[in-house]
């Protein structure tokens, strides 16, 4: 892969509460163009890697996890940041 020296016209906005979040970690210098990318025909798919891991989750740590996870994701992470 190529990597592209990209400058942002603007800097980066950091959360007010100093946590990290996607836009944060994202190193600009990493960026690539799209045609730039490869394809690998025998990497395995994401949903199955996904699958292989949840897999060696016990069955109940999975019945910890809120029922609304999915709908109120934001809700939960700030609560989560608020306890740390």
């Amino acid at each position: 892969m190529v990597k592209q020296n990209f400058q942002p016209e603007h800097t980066p906005i950091s959360p007010s509460d100093g946590s990290e979040n996607l836009s944060t970690t994202i190193k600009f210098s990493e960026i690539c163009k799209l045609s730039e990318l490869s394809f690998d025909p025998n990497a395995v798919p994401i949903w199955e890697l996904v699958a292989e891991i949840s897999a060696q989750v016990p069955d109940e740590e999975w019945q910890k996890l809120p029922t609304d996870l999915a709908r109120r994701f934001d809700y939960y992470q700030k609560q989560k940041q608020g306890k740390d």
